[in-house]
């Protein structure tokens, strides 16, 4: 899933793999019909904040935060178990 964040009014393109994705959206208890695109894209910009260095150093900035963000073994537990 590629998403563009908007991190203090800057474009960073960023791209997640479908399974982390749904993790976070689990995480964030967002609807199966929402748009997650948008959401994740939302939730990833708001805490992807206050842009510093360089677009390299951001994307690491956000997957850093994507790990603490879903690093629950009962929430992946529960998505493993609920896609099968």
């Amino acid at each position: 899933m590629k998403l563009e964040l908007r991190i203090d009014s800057t474009p960073l393109e960023v791209e997640l793999d479908d399974v982390i994705a749904a993790l976070l959206a689990l995480r964030l208890d967002l609807p199966d019909d929402a748009n997650r695109e948008d959401a994740l894209a939302r939730y990833l910009s708001e805490k992807g904040a206050p842009w510093v260095l360089d677009e390299e150093h951001m994307r690491r900035r956000i997957l850093r935060r994507l790990i603490l963000d879903i690093a629950d073994p009962a929430l992946i537990i529960r998505h493993l178990m609920t896609s099968q």
